[in-house]
């Protein structure tokens, strides 16, 4: 989730429950985005603009875990939940309660709470009252449950498993169940995941075309690893040049324990790594290169902020235990992938794949416009296959959490089913426009949302474009 959404949530439903709000009933984000959809409310921005959107939507919407409504407590203990947290961090926490609490008087504000009557009693009673002892040979677990009436958890739980971990085959597995096809792909991540998880970074490059999955893999793998950060390339700048965001805030709007130990994911990274050259000859894209290089080195970076222009301050990143991963079409290099391939005898784009261990540096360097001291830290080189329409419809019949039907129908808790003419135009449509599961999921929202405003009661949609 990015930092301002979630800080805006944290801040709203925090205060909901400070003032007692916990009981307040917040309807579903996604419930309010649909009915803004069905009213024209999104015709004007872009697919990529809408994607974004939903992403957005749809992930703040987990919270609500498929309710159409919920209680602010129920939303913030579901929340709450979802978030990883360093130890460090919740000893922070911990320490904010804690000097709150002592400049609170709870017992007070329950007195004040009740009716003098009620008040006046319940002191009354405080005086004569007399907790028991725990008798040496009574057992704290009956002690506790027959004091306080509820039953506690006392068989081992996987929390209590201080050897447990990730293992590659696990993240491979879970990626399984969010990403089609794209095995080496998934295998890769899965293995640059393990090893950073054990301290040793790695880098990887990722190509494919637009639509075929390889930022949806981060995209996943980011929901159960907070320290993985997604950062749009083309947006980048240097430090000293005019633009909203450097590369040095990669690093410093991040917490100090969260900088050093980051999965970077540079998405559109061919865009980044393009020539640029302004009006006094100054190639922009090698100078972000530089500053990249600087990081993939590994070495103690000092980078100021001058958030505070009076009082700037300077923050020392150690790049040791940070990984990069560069994602991008990078159609030269597909190009002349495919050209070779097709010289030496492939011309099924099923053979691609098979061919990434043939990328070599030099590759980077002449197709990828990549510097050769960057192209020789890239420890991997993935090659994305293209997916066609057969591909689509594969995913749209699949029962997961793969395809965009099971996902809308999920959210909304019905049951949605296409006939087969609809899903297979849907297929081709989204192979044409190379906007893969995002035209097909944008599609059967407009259709759903057509059905739902003549009747929002039912539970069962049949969608159709005959």
């Amino acid at each position: 989730m990015r930092e301002q959404q979630a800080k805006d949530f944290w801040s709203v439903y925090l205060k909901l429950i400070l003032r007692k709000g916990q009981e307040t009933t917040i309807v579903n984000p996604f419930e309010e985005f649909r009915d803004s959809v069905a009213k024209g409310g999104y015709e004007s921005v872009s697919d990529e603009e809408y994607a974004n959107i939903y992403d957005q939507v749809e992930e703040l919407s987990v919270f609500w875990q498929q309710r159409p409504k919920d209680s602010v407590a129920h939303i913030v203990i579901e929340a709450l939940s979802r978030t990883h947290l360093y130890e460090d961090e919740i000893q922070d926490i911990a320490g904010i309660l804690a000097e709150a609490s002592e400049r609170t008087n709870y017992t007070q504000q329950m007195l004040q709470e009740m009716g003098a009557e009620e008040a006046e009693k319940r002191m009354a009673d405080r005086k004569k009252a007399k907790l028991p002892p725990v008798p040496p040979d009574y057992p704290e677990k009956e002690w506790i449950e027959a004091e306080y009436g509820f039953e506690g958890v006392y068989e081992e739980t996987p929390f209590d498993d201080t050897d447990y971990s990730w293992t590659p085959k696990l993240i491979y597995q879970y990626l399984g169940e969010h990403v089609y096809g794209q095995e080496e792909a998934k295998r890769g991540a899965a293995m640059l995941v393990y090893n950073h998880l054990q301290g040793h970074r790695r880098n990887m490059l990722v190509a494919g075309p637009t639509g075929c999955g390889k930022t949806e893999i981060w995209r996943t793998l980011q929901k159960k690893f907070s320290f993985i950060k997604i950062i749009n390339g083309p947006q980048l700048s240097c430090d000293g040049w005019k633009g909203s965001y450097h590369v040095k805030d990669i690093f410093l709007e991040e917490k100090p324990q969260m900088r050093e130990h980051m999965i970077v994911v540079v998405d559109e990274a061919d865009k980044l790594f393009e020539p640029m050259v302004g009006s006094g000859g100054t190639d922009f894209s090698r100078s972000i290169q530089n500053e990249f290089l600087k990081l993939i080195d590994g070495d103690q970076v000092t980078f100021v902020n001058e958030d505070n222009r009076k009082d700037p301050q300077t923050a020392k990143i150690d790049c040791r235990n940070i990984s990069f991963v560069f994602c991008g079409s990078f159609e030269m290099l597909r190009n002349n992938k495919e050209d070779r391939s097709s010289a030496i005898g492939f011309s099924s784009s099923t053979e691609t794949a098979d061919l990434t261990s043939e990328v070599t540096e030099e590759d980077l360097v002449l197709y990828g416009n990549i510097r050769r001291e960057i192209a020789g830290r890239i420890d991997k080189i993935v090659m994305l296959q293209p997916l066609g329409a057969d591909d689509f419809d594969q995913i749209m019949q699949s029962k997961n959490k793969i395809s965009p039907v099971s996902q809308i129908a999920g959210q909304y808790g019905i049951e949605i089913s296409l006939d087969e003419k609809t899903r297979r135009m849907l297929a081709e449509e989204a192979s044409e426009s190379q906007l893969g599961c995002r035209y097909i999921r944008s599609k059967i929202q407009g259709m759903l949302d057509d059905q739902i405003f003549e009747d929002p009661y039912q539970k069962k949609f049949r969608l159709s474009m005959a």
